[in-house]
C-alpha cells in the first residue's frame, strides 16, 4: 500500500480513535500520521526492539505493532498510549491498513463496536 493510501485510511480513522495514530516504514520513519507535524520523524530502535516482542510493544508513550505477517514485514503501526486500549486499537489499525479498500460508513462505529467486542473478552 502506498503512503498516500495509508494517509487516507489514517485520516478516516483519526476522529474515531481520538489518539495519535500512524505508520513507520522499514527505516523507522513516520510515513503516515494523524498528527502531520510528526511526519518524517525517525523512531530510533523501534523495529529492532519490536523484533524481540511477540506481537506488540509499548515505549515512550506509544504502542507499536507490526502490520501483517510473513517473512518481510515492511511497516509498523503506532498509536498513542501504553494501555490495554492502545494495544487493542493497534490491532484494529493494523488490520484496517492491510485492507485494499478505504473504510466506508460511520467512522465512530469502528471503535465503538470494536470496544464492545474487546471489553467482553477483558
Amino acid at each position: 500500500m502506498s503512503n498516500r493510501l495509508f494517509q487516507g485510511v489514517i485520516y478516516q480513522m483519526k476522529d474515531a480513535f481520538d489518539r495519535v495514530i500512524g505508520v513507520l516504514d522499514e527505516n523507522g520513519v513516520v510515513i503516515s500520521c494523524s498528527d502531520l507535524g510528526k511526519m518524517g520523524e525517525i523512531r530510533q530502535g523501534v523495529r529492532e526492539e519490536l523484533s524481540f516482542s511477540t506481537e506488540f510493544m509499548a515505549s515512550e508513550g506509544y504502542t507499536y505493532r507490526y502490520m501483517g505477517a510473513g517473512q518481510k514485514i515492511e511497516y509498523v503501526v503506532f498509536i498513542e498510549g501504553e494501555d490495554k486500549m492502545a494495544e487493542k486499537l493497534s490491532m484494529i489499525l493494523s488490520v484496517s491498513l492491510l485492507s485494499d479498500e478505504p473504510i466506508s460508513g460511520d467512522k465512530s462505529s469502528i471503535v465503538s463496536s470494536s470496544s464492545s467486542i474487546f471489553s467482553s473478552k477483558s
